[in-house]
C-alpha cells in the first residue's frame, strides 16, 4: 500500500499526518519537541548555519527576535512580503515556508516514513497567488504537491469520517493562529451509505488570529508592569518586553481553563509579581471576538439561511479553545457547537483528501492505461507508462468505507475569473466567465471577436476579482497594461496572459473561443481560433511568484539544504 501525507501548514504551528493500515488518520509526532505540534517557526543561526524550525527557534526569539522568523503564512503569497536577508541568503516567505516543510519531512521519515506526495491545507479564502505560493513551498521543500485543499474543507472531511451518519448541514469556524476562516456545509448520505460533502458558502479574515489575542495581552501585561514599577511603557528595553512577550502564550493557555494567572516577572534585580484575570483579558478582546461573529452572520446572510437551520458547528483551530469563543458561538447557535480536536483536524483531514486525491488518480491510471488525463496536477509515481493495472490496483490506500469512490468534496471557487476585452461600448473590462463561489472544477467557454482586420496576435489578461454577479468589471490595469483605478472591495488581481497568434489576412469580427477551466487547484485558460484550430493555453497555477526557471533553481539550490529541530 502506497503512503501519501496531509500536511496543516498553520500560522504558529504546523501538523503532518497520514492514513495507517485500517484507513484511519494519525499524526506524526515531532520527536523534537515530543509534540504532535510543529512551531512556524525558523531560527537563522548567526554565520549561517543550520536553521532551526520549531519550538527551539520560537524561544530563541525572546533572544535573538531578528533572526526569528514567525507568522509568515500572513505574508505568503502577498506582494508586499518581506524579503529577509540571513547571511547573504535571501528568504522570502515561500522558502521560509519550505523549511518549515522540509522539517515535517525530515523528523518523519526519521520514523520510517519516505514523505514524498502530499496534500497542503490553506484557508479557503485564500486567492490564486497565495495558492500558488502555497504549493511553490511544497514543491522547494521536495514534495510533490497532490493539491491545495481547503482548511475547514479538510477538517469537515475528518469529521464526516468519525462522525457523519445522517444529512446535516454544518458550520465549520476555524480560527487558528493567524487567520479565520468560516464556512458552510451541506452533507449528505446516500442509500449505499456513501457520503459527500457540499461546500455552500465561505468567507473568514486572514489578518485575524489568535496573535491578534496576543498583542492585545502583551500590552495590558506591559501596562500592568509598568504601573506596577512606576514608570512608563517607553522606558522598558527590548529585553524586558521579551521576558514579558515570552508570559503571553502561557497566561493565554492558562486562562483558557483558570478564571486568573499569577506569574513574577524577574528583571534587573526586581521581581515584579503580576496578577491577569480571564474576565479582563475577555473585556480586552471582545471586538476580536465580535469581528470574527461578524463574519459568521454575513456568511448566513449570503448563504439565505438562519442559525436555526444549522445543524452543527465545528470549532477548529488552536484558538478556539479561548473559553470565550465558545460561549460566542454557542449564543448563536445554542446547543450545537462542538469542539473539533482544534489543532489535529485539518491535518488528519488533508490525509484523508491526499488518500483519495491518490486513489482517484490511480482509477483514471487503471481506465486510460496510457497515463492519466488530469494534466492539471503534477504526476506521481504511478504514471510510468510501464506501470500495469496489477501494480496500480496494489497501490490503492485504504480509506473509510462512508468515502465514495471519487472525492466526496464538492468544493466552491473563491474568486471570480475572467478575461479583459473590449465591451460593445469600447471600454476595457473583466468579463467574469465562472464566478465566485462556482462550484469547482468547472468550465465555461465564451466565443469573442477580433477587433481589426488582419489583427496578428490576440492577448488575455487573466483577472480574479471578488464579484459575485456576471457584469463587467473594471482591471486594475488598462489594454496598455498601466495601473488603474478599480473598486477596492472587488481586490481585482492581473494573474496572467493568454497570447494567440493569428494567421495573416484575419478579418475582423473572427470568432476566438475562450475557455475556462478553474478548480481550487488552479485556473487554465484555453484561446482557440475555429478558423484554424489553433490554439494555445496558460494553466495559471504554474505561474507563481516565480517562473519556472527560477522554481527550478530554487528547488536545486534548498535541496541540499538541512534542518534542525534543536540548537
Amino acid at each position: 500500500m502506497a503512503k501519501v501525507y496531509g500536511i496543516d501548514l498553520g500560522t504558529t504551528y504546523s501538523v503532518i499526518a497520514t492514513l495507517n493500515e485500517n484507513g484511519l488518520p494519525e499524526i506524526i509526532e515531532n520527536t523534537d519537541d515530543a509534540s504532535q505540534l510543529l512551531a512556524s517557526a525558523v531560527y537563522f543561526p548567526e554565520g549561517g548555519g543550520v536553521p532551526v524550525v520549531g519550538a527551539a527557534a520560537k524561544n530563541q526569539a525572546e533572544v535573538e527576535p531578528d533572526r526569528v522568523v514567525q507568522y509568515v503564512k500572513r505574508e505568503i503569497g502577498k506582494s508586499d512580503a518581506q524579503i529577509r536577508d540571513f547571511d547573504g541568503i535571501k528568504y522570502d516567505p515561500i522558502t521560509i515556508s519550505s523549511l518549515i516543510l522540509k522539517r515535517m519531512k525530515e523528523y518523519a521519515d526519521a520514523q520510517e516514513h519516505e514523505v514524498h506526495d502530499v496534500v497542503i491545507t490553506c484557508p479557503a479564502y485564500f486567492k490564486n497567488k497565495e495558492r500558488n505560493a502555497t504549493r511553490e513551498a511544497g514543491k522547494i521543500a521536495g514534495l510533490n504537491v497532490l493539491n491545495i485543499v481547503n482548511e475547514p474543507t479538510a477538517a469537515a472531511l475528518n469529521y464526516l469520517c468519525r462522525e457523519f451518519r445522517e444529512n446535516r448541514k454544518i458550520m465549520v469556524y476555524d480560527l487558528g493562529g493567524g487567520t479565520f476562516d468560516i464556512t458552510l456545509f451541506d452533507f449528505s448520505v446516500d442509500e449505499s451509505g456513501k457520503a459527500s460533502i457540499e461546500v455552500l458558502e465561505t468567507g473568514g479574515d486572514d489578518r485575524l488570529g489568535g496573535i491578534d489575542w496576543d498583542a492585545r495581552l502583551f500590552n495590558y501585561i506591559c501596562e500592568k508592569y509598568a504601573e506596577e514599577e512606576g514608570r512608563t511603557q517607553d522606558e522598558m528595553d527590548s529585553e524586558l518586553r521579551q521576558r514579558i512577550r515570552a508570559e503571553v502564550e502561557t497566561t493565554k493557555t492558562s486562562l483558557s481553563s483558570l478564571p486568573h494567572r499569577t506569574f513574577t516577572i524577574n528583571y534587573a534585580g526586581s521581581t515584579t509579581r503580576l496578577k491577569v484575570e480571564r474576565e479582563k483579558f475577555e473585556e480586552l478582546t471582545r471586538d476580536l471576538t465580535e469581528r470574527s461573529m461578524d463574519f459568521v452572520r454575513q456568511l448566513l446572510s449570503e448563504a439565505g439561511i438562519s442559525e436555526s437551520d444549522i445543524d452543527v458547528v465545528l470549532l477548529v483551530g488552536g484558538s478556539t479553545i479561548m473559553p470565550m469563543i465558545k460561549s460566542a458561538v454557542e449564543s448563536l447557535f445554542p446547543g450545537k457547537v462542538r469542539v473539533e480536536q482544534p489543532n489535529l483536524a485539518v491535518a488528519k483531514g488533508a490525509a484523508l483528501a491526499a488518500a483519495v486525491e491518490w486513489n482517484e488518480r490511480l482509477r483514471t491510471r487503471i481506465d486510460e492505461q496510457d497515463g492519466p488525463s488530469d494534466q492539471t496536477h503534477d504526476t506521481t509515481n504511478y504514471s510510468e507508462p510501464s506501470i500495469s493495472k496489477e501494480e496500480a490496483m496494489g497501490l490503492m490506500i485504504n480509506v473509510p468505507q462512508v468515502l465514495s469512490d471519487k472525492n466526496p468534496v464538492a468544493d466552491i471557487l473563491p474568486s471570480s475569473f475572467g478575461p479583459a476585452i473590449f465591451n460593445e461600448s469600447g471600454e476595457y473590462v473583466i468579463d467574469n466567465l465562472v464566478l465566485k463561489n462556482d462550484k469547482s472544477p468547472t468550465e465555461a467557454t465564451k466565443t469573442y471577436g477580433t477587433m481589426v482586420d488582419n489583427q496578428s496576435l490576440v492577448e488575455l489578461n487573466i483577472f480574479e476579482n471578488e464579484d459575485r454577479v456576471n457584469k463587467y468589471v473594471t482591471p486594475c490595469i488598462n489594454e496598455r497594461e498601466e495601473e488603474q483605478y478599480t473598486d477596492p472591495a472587488l481586490k481585482v488581481n492581473c494573474l496572467g496572459k493568454v497570447v494567440l497568434e493569428l494567421p495573416p489576412g484575419t478579418p475582423k469580427g473572427s470568432p476566438i473561443e475562450v475557455t475556462f477551466q478553474c478548480s481550487t487547484a488552479g485556473i487554465e485558460v484555453t484561446a482557440r481560433n475555429p478558423a484554424t484550430n489553433q490554439s494555445v493555453e496558460t494553466f495559471i497555477a504554474s505561474e507563481g511568484a516565480r517562473t519556472k526557471e527560477e522554481l527550478e533553481e530554487a528547488i536545486q539550490r534548498f535541496a541540499s539544504i538541512r534542518t534542525s529541530g534543536q540548537i
